[in-house]
């Protein structure tokens, strides 16, 4: 769970839609009940969910990949850093034919490197 520094405002969280997967699973996993708040914020992305918290519009659930640089730059904060946090699995896809382009291999390649911080 991810905030901007305090700034004595109380928000509500903020979401991209009214009842997001991942602040579903992610409630549901660590508190072990349903989520009964709507959002104060509804925005069109994850990114923008960003740029609420990091406004200080409030708090939200956020995948560290998207919030890592925030963190370090100091511009929001983790509010709870569970045990066992929720598990959002992604898969690396692409053709099953037997030549790949040289930049789909680069991509392929960072984000095996990448993968295992996030």
């Amino acid at each position: 769970m991810w905030s901007s520094p305090p700034s004595g405002r109380a928000a509500g969280p903020s979401s991209p839609n009214p009842w997001p997967p991942i602040l579903r699973r992610y409630w549901r996993h660590v508190f072990g009940r349903r989520l009964e708040r709507r959002p104060a914020v509804v925005v069109p992305d994850l990114r923008a969910v960003l740029a609420v918290v990091t406004a200080g519009g409030g708090v939200s659930v956020l995948p560290r990949y998207l919030c890592a640089s925030a963190v370090v730059a100091g511009t929001v904060v983790a509010l709870l850093d569970p045990e066992d946090p929720p598990i959002n699995t992604a898969y690396l896809v692409g053709r099953s034919t037997s030549t790949e382009r040289p930049h789909v291999a680069l991509v392929r390649t960072r984000l095996r490197e990448t993968a295992p911080t996030w």
